[in-house]
């Protein structure tokens, strides 16, 4: 279900945007829709790569403060 807001812009950015949203056929609505919707997956993405990288964090087995030297580190 969608929901109407009511926003406030400069004059100027809004006759930007109808600009680039005629380029694009799309109306000034659907337009800000999708920039916004972009935006919420980033933030969305950014959100279950930290999730990833704290979950890989936790399952990687623990070296109990063992420190490396450079050789140890760079064997192949």
């Amino acid at each position: 279900m969608t929901k109407n807001i009511t926003i406030r812009m400069d004059e100027q950015l809004l006759k930007n945007v109808k600009h680039i949203a005629i380029e694009q056929d799309m109306s000034v609505s659907a337009w800000i829709t999708q920039a916004v919707e972009k935006e919420a997956r980033k933030d969305l993405r950014y959100d279950e790569d930290k999730a990833f990288i704290l979950k890989v964090m936790e399952e990687a087995p623990a070296y109990a403060g063992k420190t490396f030297t450079r050789d140890e580190l760079h064997e192949r």
